[in-house]
């Protein structure tokens, strides 16, 4: 039975939506943090936390990075749309991503309908 709370949650980050679509065709590398952002990201957990929760950022700190591997690929292994290889920093498909695949190959069919469209044609007076 699917979980749509899980299914919303998930697609409700652009961030998750983009990784989720990319799944479709084949696994996606996700980049380590490195520099400053990596040491955001081994700092104390509540630490983290609030950095992440909150509005400010750091100089020269990859928040979507931290983000990506501090919220967002936790989240969706845990709903099973994922499986996250963290030594290879390898993401593929998981157990529930069949759950999830009609609501991305419709989001894929969008962004490509989008994508080909022609522009809007001009009314003349």
């Amino acid at each position: 039975m699917v979980n749509y709370d899980n299914v919303f949650d998930a697609l409700a980050d652009s961030h998750r939506r983009q990784l989720l679509v990319k799944l479709l065709s084949r696994p996606q590398r996700v980049s380590k943090p490195s520099g400053i952002s990596r040491e955001v990201a081994e700092a104390d957990e509540n630490l983290l936390h609030r950095h992440l929760s909150s509005s400010r950022t750091i100089a020269e700190a990859d928040e979507h990075s931290v983000s990506m591997h501090h919220i967002h690929l936790p989240k969706l292994a845990e709903y099973g749309f994922i499986e996250w290889d963290r030594n290879d920093d390898l993401v593929m498909q998981g157990p529930h991503f069949d759950e999830i695949r009609p609501h991305l190959k419709l989001l894929a069919e969008n962004q490509e309908r989008h994508r080909t469209k022609s522009p809007v044609a001009t009314l003349r007076r």
